[in-house]
C-alpha cells in the first residue's frame, strides 16, 4: 500500500491505460473507500495536465445520486514523480456494457428504471451546464445496490486533448455519438440524449445497432436510422420503444430533453429495483471493474481492444489517421472537427505537418477561450469578411469606441463572475445559438482577466462592427495567447456580441 495526497492509501490498482491508472483506495480522514485516477507522470506538466485538473473541478461542481461524486483533484508526488490526481467516489458494481455482455438484454421494465435514473442525472448535468460528450454504457456504472450512476463528465475529453489520442479516442467511441459529433458540428445536450438512446437501445436488444469498422459505423449513424427493437424480436413496451427511437433521431430538434427521457421513463417503470445487477460487487479478482476505465474494451465490431481514449499507442496512429481520412471523404470536411483537425485547413493539411499548437476542435479549448461544445466556432463564418469593401473605421473613431467598450465590458463580467451581465451583453441570434446560459458562463469559471496583447482593431460597417486582436487570457491554472476575431451587432442601440471566432490559440 502507498500513501498518497496526505490522506489517502492506494491499495491496488484497478484499470490502467495509455493515459491514467486508477487504484482502489481509502480515505484515511473520513474512512471510506474511494477510487483514484492518476494522469501518467509525462502529462502532470503539460497542457493535457491542467486540463486534467480543470475537468476534475467541474466535475467536483455536479451533485446527484446518479452522478459519480468526484471529492478531491489536484497534485502530488507518487514513485518519485510529480502526478495530476482525481479522486472519485468507489462504484463496485463494473458497468452497464460488462453487464449486458455477462447477463444479456435488460426487460422493458427495468431498461425503463435504468434509463430514468441516468437521464434523471444527466438532466442534472445540463442544467448546471455540463455536456457529458461520451455517454456509453462502459460509462454508467452499477454501484451495489443496483443504481446507476454516471462517470467521466468531461474527463475523458480531457484526457483526449493531445494530437496523439484524439484521434484514436474518438474513433473508440463512435458507436454511441451523434451524427452531429462526427461531422463535426455544434455538440448540445441534445447529442448527449442521442448517444443515451444507442446506450438504451444496447442494452434492449443486447447489441449496438449499428456494426462494422468505426468508418463504417460512423457513415450509419449519419445516413441510417436502426431497425425498431420490437423488428428484431425484443419485447419492450411500446412507451420505452418509442422513446430510444425518440432518443436517436437524425436531428437533435426532434430529440427529447434529458428531463423529458428522465419523465417519461419514470412513467414506464413498472417495479421499483432499476437493474438486475447483484447487491453486491460481482467481480473479484485483480482486475474488478469498480470505476472508470481509461481505456475501456469496445465491442468486437469496433477498434481493437486499448483502442478507445488513445489506449492504442503509437502503433495505432498510422491506421486511425488513415480511417479519419476515409471518413473525411465519407462525411464531408467538417467531419474533421471531430477528430481534433480544424476544418479550415484540413483540405491542405498534411497529417505529418500537424503541431500541437496548431489550432484545435474549439469544443475542446480552454475555459475563457471559447471552449465549450456547445459554444461552436469552427463553422462560423469567416466574420472579417463583414463589410469588407464597404466603409469602416478602425479603432478609435467615434463609432469603433462603443463597440471596443462593449467587448471590454463583456469580459470583465466574464471575469468578475457577472454572468448574467455577461450572457446579456450577447446578441439574441447567439443566445438561441449556444442554447442556454450555463452552457455559454460555464467556460468562465477559471478565467481571472482578459487583456489585450495586440490590437483591439475596430472596424465598423453598419449595424456590424468586427474587431480582431491578440489577447492574453490568465486562468487560475494557465495562462494562454488567443489570436480571435469578435463579430458585434448592434441591437436596441447597444452592441453585442454575436460571434467569437479564435484563429490560434498558445499556452504560454
Amino acid at each position: 500500500m502507498t500513501r498518497f495526497a496526505q490522506r489517502f492509501v492506494l491499495e491496488r490498482e484497478i484499470g490502467a491505460g495509455g493515459m491514467a491508472r486508477v487504484f482502489l483506495g481509502r480515505d484515511e480522514v473520513l474512512d471510506r473507500p474511494v477510487a483514484v485516477k492518476i494522469l501518467n507522470p509525462h502529462h502532470s506538466g503539460t497542457e493535457i495536465g491542467a486540463r486534467f485538473r480543470r475537468e476534475g473541478r467541474t466535475a467536483a461542481r455536479l451533485s446527484h445520486p446518479n452522478i459519480v461524486q468526484v471529492y478531491d483533484a489536484g497534485e502530488d508526488e507518487l514513485e518519485g514523480r510529480e502526478v495530476s490526481y482525481i479522486v472519485m467516489e468507489y462504484v463496485p458494481g463494473g458497468d452497464l456494457k460488462a453487464f449486458i455482455d455477462e447477463e444479456g438484454s435488460l426487460p422493458s421494465d427495468e431498461l425503463a428504471g435504468l434509463g430514468s435514473e441516468v437521464a434523471s442525472g444527466l438532466a442534472h448535468a445540463h442544467e448546471k451546464g455540463v455536456i457529458h460528450r461520451d455517454i456509453k454504457p462502459h460509462n454508467i456504472l452499477i454501484d451495489a445496490h443496483g443504481r446507476p450512476k454516471l462517470t467521466d463528465f468531461g474527463i475523458a475529453r480531457a484526457l483526449d486533448a493531445t494530437q496523439a489520442t484524439r484521434t484514436g479516442s474518438y474513433l473508440g467511441t463512435a458507436l454511441y455519438s451523434s451524427p452531429e459529433q462526427l461531422r463535426g458540428e455544434k455538440v448540445t445536450s441534445k447529442s448527449d440524449v442521442y448517444s443515451l438512446g444507442m446506450s438504451l437501445y444496447q442494452a434492449a436488444v443486447g447489441e449496438a445497432p449499428f456494426s462494422g469498422t468505426p468508418i463504417e459505423v460512423a457513415s450509419q449513424h449519419v445516413s441510417r436510422n436502426p431497425d425498431a427493437p420490437s423488428a428484431l424480436g425484443v419485447d419492450l413496451s411500446e412507451g420505452v420503444e418509442t422513446l430510444i427511437l425518440d432518443c436517436v433521431q437524425k436531428g437533435p430538434e426532434r430529440r427529447p430533453t434529458a428531463e423529458e427521457v428522465h419523465e417519461r421513463l419514470r412513467d414506464e417503470t413498472r417495479t421499483v429495483r432499476t437493474t438486475r445487477a447483484p447487491t453486491a460487487p460481482p467481480v473479484s479478482g485483480p482486475s474488478p471493474t469498480g470505476h472508470t476505465r481509461p481505456e475501456p474494451e469496445e465491442p468486437p465490431t469496433g477498434p481493437p481492444p486499448g483502442a478507445a481514449r488513445g489506449g492504442g499507442g503509437q502503433r495505432r496512429w498510422p491506421i486511425l489517421l488513415a480511417a479519419a481520412a476515409l471518413l473525411l471523404v465519407l462525411l464531408g470536411t467538417a467531419t474533421a472537427a471531430a477528430f481534433g483537425v480544424n476544418p479550415l485547413t484540413a483540405l491542405t493539411a498534411q497529417g505529418e505537418n500537424e503541431q500541437a499548437s496548431s489550432p484545435e476542435d474549439p469544443s475542446s479549448q480552454p475555459a475563457g477561450s471559447g471552449q465549450e461544445s456547445t459554444f461552436e466556432q469552427a463553422a462560423s463564418e469567416d466574420t472579417a469578411a463583414r463589410g469588407e469593401g464597404e466603409n469602416t473605421n478602425s479603432s478609435g473613431g467615434s463609432e469603433s469606441a462603443p463597440a471596443e467598450q462593449a467587448l471590454e465590458d463583456h469580459y470583465r463580467a466574464a471575469a468578475d463572475g457577472d454572468y448574467d451581465e455577461a450572457w446579456n451583453s450577447l446578441s439574441a441570434g447567439f443566445q438561441q445559438r449556444i442554447g442556454s446560459q450555463g452552457a455559454y458562463t460555464n467556460q468562465f469559471g477559471t478565467l481571472e482577466s482578459l487583456d489585450f496583447e495586440e490590437g483591439p482593431t475596430v472596424q465598423v460597417s453598419g449595424n456590424t462592427a468586427t474587431v480582431s486582436g491578440v489577447t492574453i487570457a490568465t486562468h487560475t491554472d494557465w495562462t494562454e495567447r488567443n489570436t480571435a476575431i469578435w463579430t458585434l451587432v448592434s441591437e436596441g442601440g447597444e452592441w453585442k456580441v454575436d460571434n467569437i471566432t479564435i484563429s490560434n490559440r498558445q499556452l504560454i
